[in-house]
């Protein structure tokens, strides 16, 4: 909890002085404000559209998220099946690698094609953009558990089953943390291509009516929102994922070590 604190203050501190920057820039350089707003513009626009964007916002936010979380569950569930079995690992990998090669402005148009318009295309293209580092970094960690261990419970008689819930499910636990990380960084990418494919709400929807009618301020004010949400997921994440690693080490691990 406190690294996750000392990594949010320089991240604001350096959007500032971005901002901070990107006024400079556009005083010193007289851009017109349907070229590059100013930073007050923008600020001006969230606040007067607060009500619309917050619609918006919640639409995608709930695509996001279901897509996120389901991406997670199926990524950990076929994660534990290859490291489980090296002949389906080796079987499985180029179908999942083969299914990231296809590009989500793609596949929504022929999910939603098949499913109709509601939240399901949407979320399943969140979904297939959102398991895949999972799936391959619990198999990978699983696959690579520590050798002396596995032996050892081998030789003590431990099941296969048993091995996987004792060492190699817990030993993967840092690499579905980071996977689940890199797939917030693309759940709200995947979620505004699905809007723009086919929806009425959502942020996708917003930027695309502020770019048809070049309202570049509305367009700025909404890429703002959407880098918020994907950063605010991002920390979440990684809120959750020192959480999960707190509860997973050994409790003689967690005491402080002055007592």
């Amino acid at each position: 909890m406190r690294t996750f604190g000392k990594q949010v203050l320089p991240v604001l501190v350096a959007v500032a002085g971005l901002i901070v920057v990107w006024d400079l820039i556009v005083r010193f350089t007289h851009a017109p404000s349907y070229l590059l707003p100013a930073p007050a513009q923008v600020a001006e626009v969230v606040w007067n559209d607060r009500a619309l964007l917050g619609k918006h916002l919640a639409a995608t936010a709930q695509i996001a998220l279901a897509g996120f979380t389901l991406g997670v569950g199926v990524g950990i569930g076929v994660g534990v099946l290859l490291g489980w079995s090296a002949t389906l690992r080796r079987a499985a990998e180029p179908l999942l690698i083969a299914s990231q090669a296809i590009p989500p402005v793609i596949l929504a148009p022929i999910l939603i094609a098949a499913m109709g318009f509601g939240a399901w295309p949407k979320i399943l293209v969140v979904t297939l953009g959102a398991f895949f580092p999972v799936a391959i970094g619990a198999s990978v960690a699983m696959r690579d558990a520590d050798r002396s261990l596995v032996d050892l419970m081998t030789a003590m008689g431990a099941s296969r089953f048993t091995v996987l819930r004792q060492v190699r499910l817990p030993g993967s636990v840092p690499a579905i943390i980071a996977g689940a990380k890199v797939a917030a960084s693309y759940v709200v990418f995947s979620a505004i291509i699905a809007e723009w494919m086919g929806s009425s709400v959502g942020l996708g929807v917003y930027l695309q009516r502020s770019q048809a009618s070049y309202q570049m301020d509305q367009l700025f004010a909404a890429v703002g929102v959407v880098a918020a949400l994907g950063v605010g997921l991002f920390w979440l994440s990684a809120l959750l994922g020192e959480l999960v690693l707190a509860r997973s080490r050994p409790a003689s691990y967690r005491k402080d070590p002055r007592s």
